[in-house]
């Protein structure tokens, strides 16, 4: 374990952030050198300037299951890279998200008596091309992926809400503030537009309020504080349950606002059968590991995770992650002996699933 916190404590001083791709190349470096100085396997790919590390306790041959998790975190406060350690949790940007689970990952791959590989991506806070890339190149496992992406109460995710991103833009007729009336301004158009919709729309009232959601988050007009602007433009933020919402969203928004409608990100849902027998198998494992029999609950999430990008593999993509919190926040911290704790109970799974 004293390896591992040394491990996460470079990770996270590294300063790993997204926009930023030679600091993330750099962590990729340190995880390389980690891997490969203890006899593990790797090889690097990249993807517009980013290293991807594909990591394995076996040279040749297909994985019983691959590992995901990501090395490039969010932007923070300076003091939060660096990593401080008080009543067993490490606090610092990514310790949760994602470093601690990456360090998860290494343990995982000197312990596993069976083959097991792993993908270190490097963007998945902006969209996850990275891991896409891995999945264009090839890489594949036999029995499952199983994603380890943040941390909170311990659940295994078998669905995630898919993302529609648009852009509604008002168009009108620009002028000088001063005469308003020899205008049409578009911000006014805007804003009725999408109180109409808004008005229309019912927003769920909990995580587990299973539908789809919506959310204004940006707004652009104007260049000056004395002219009335030619466009306006809200960016709204979909969150859809099934596939089937997005056209009929689409085209009341349309409708209903009177707004020129652009489609942004398209991210269709991602779901599972619950009751997949590696689902259950990793449930009844990570259960006795990590919660001494408690059973750890199978759930759905409304964010989103690189489990999109695997699906296509046509195995099972459980999300899961060690235990932390505060993710993207001052906050953030991990549970040191959970990184163990859930590494044995992996290494337990992926060698049972490999015996079926």
């Amino acid at each position: 374990m004293n390896d591992s916190i040394t491990l996460l404590e470079q990770l996270i001083r590294t300063r790993p952030v997204t926009s930023d791709p030679e600091r993330v190349n750099a962590a990729t470096d340190i995880m390389r050198g980690y891997l490969e100085s203890r006899g593990v396997f790797c090889r690097v790919e990249e993807f517009d300037g980013r290293k991807i590390l594909y990591a394995s306790n076996r040279e040749s041959g297909t994985p019983e299951i691959i590992l995901n998790s990501h090395l490039d975190v969010v932007p923070a406060m300076e003091e939060q890279f660096e990593p401080v350690i008080r009543d067993g949790k490490m606090f610092g940007r990514g310790a949760c998200d994602c470093l601690g689970n990456a360090v998860c990952l290494t343990e995982i791959l000197l312990k596993a008596n069976v083959h097991v590989a792993a993908v270190f991506s490097a963007d998945e806070e902006t969209g996850g091309r990275t891991t896409k890339h891995m999945v264009d190149l090839g890489y594949t496992a036999k029995h499952a992926v199983l994603i380890l992406d943040s941390g909170d109460d311990p659940t295994i995710i078998y669905e995630q809400k898919g993302i529609l991103i648009v852009h509604l833009t008002a168009k009108g007729r620009d002028g000088h503030a001063a005469y308003p009336w020899k205008c049409e301004n578009p911000i006014d158009k805007l804003m009725a537009g999408y109180a109409k919709f808004r008005a229309k729309w019912e927003n769920p009232t909990s995580d587990n309020d299973w539908r789809n959601s919506m959310a204004a988050c940006m707004m652009s007009a104007g260049t000056a504080p004395n002219q009335i602007p030619g466009e306006a433009t809200m960016t709204i933020n979909f969150r859809l349950v099934d596939e089937a919402s997005r056209g009929v969203i689409l085209r009341d928004l349309a409708e209903t606002t009177g707004c020129e409608v652009t489609l942004g990100e398209d991210i269709p849902p991602v779901s599972f059968d619950r009751d997949h027998p590696v689902f259950l198998l990793l449930q009844r494992v990570l259960s006795d590991e990590v919660k001494g029999g408690q059973e750890i609950p199978l759930a759905r999430i409304c964010g989103a995770t690189d489990s999109r990008h695997w699906r296509k593999l046509g195995v099972p993509v459980p999300v899961l992650g060690v235990t932390g919190a505060n993710e993207h926040s001052a906050g953030e911290y991990v549970v040191l002996d959970s990184i163990s704790r859930y590494a044995d109970g992996i290494v337990k799974f992926a060698e049972a699933v490999a015996a079926q």
